[in-house]
């Protein structure tokens, strides 16, 4: 299987902006994100899911493996001198997700959303040559905003394998997974808990765009454009309701998708110079 088949079918927001990559890139990036995916579907078993992960880590730590993506990464990882420290952060944050997650507070949701999503920014930016302290902190927390993103449209998905990552703090009221699987709660309270998170996500999105005007030249509309693209799907949340959101998993359709890329090209273009200068 073709690394690209893993960023094609699962992370159809980033294949759509990557097309604006040069191919290089583009294919460094479907190698990042195919090895992020592989550790993620082992999680998200959920039979042996806690031996599955350990299994990957002691391949990946092996100096000979038989996994084509984990050969595939080290590649890309020796390339870029991409630091250990975000893989081990990322091993660290999946295995989590090997027991039932019942997140308490919002401190501990983007610590959570840090191992799982702002170490895969923090890896991009490499791969972008981009490596000064604010260009990683910036896509460290665009990644966040993106996990956010995640967090906020999969909330039943997430039910089903015994998961909320909603922050008991946003929910106030004592709420189970299997209260979301089985239809038995508040759905207002629940849609309007997760509405407070695509705000929250808001920010970290502002904040993460900031780091756009430190990549190089060709980088920047392509990130500028998979982080409109992701947010909007926050914003398509916020206009729906509680009856519909529950139904169906959001996402931006191909006419949706083609908007956003002309809106994205005339803000990047015309409005938003901050994000073109260094």
């Amino acid at each position: 299987m073709k690394t690209e088949f893993y960023i094609k079918h699962h992370g159809k927001s980033f294949y759509w902006a990557g097309k604006f990559l040069e191919k290089e890139i583009f294919d460094d990036c479907s190698i990042l994100y195919a090895f992020c995916r592989v550790v993620d579907n082992l999680v998200d078993e959920k039979l042996n899911s806690k031996n599955n992960i350990k299994k990957f880590i002691k391949d990946y730590q092996n100096k000979t493996s038989k996994n084509l993506v984990i050969n595939k990464f080290k590649k890309i990882e020796a390339k870029y001198k991409i630091p250990k420290k975000y893989v081990q952060d990322l091993f660290y944050g999946v295995s989590l997700d090997t027991k039932p997650v019942k997140i308490k507070t919002t401190k501990e949701l983007l610590k959570y959303s840090y191992y799982v999503a702002g170490t895969v920014g923090a890896m991009m930016a490499y791969i972008f040559n981009t490596t000064n302290s604010k260009a990683i902190k910036c896509a460290i927390n665009l990644g966040i905003a993106m996990q956010l993103t995640n967090i906020s449209r999969d909330v039943l998905k997430d039910a089903c394998l015994q998961r909320i990552y909603v922050p008991k703090n946003f929910i106030k009221e004592n709420i189970v997974a299997k209260d979301i699987v089985n239809n038995n709660f508040n759905k207002k309270n629940l849609f309007f808990s997760i509405k407070k998170l695509i705000l929250l996500a808001d920010k970290y999105y502002n904040s993460g765009n900031r780091g756009i005007k430190f990549l190089p030249k060709k980088i920047k509309f392509p990130i500028f454009l998979a982080s409109s693209i992701y947010q909007g799907i926050g914003k398509k949340i916020l206009n729906d309701n509680e009856n519909d959101y529950f139904l169906k998993r959001t996402y931006l359709n191909f006419l949706e998708k083609i908007i956003m890329t002309i809106k994205s090209f005339y803000i990047f273009v015309i409005i938003k110079e901050s994000y073109k200068n260094n």
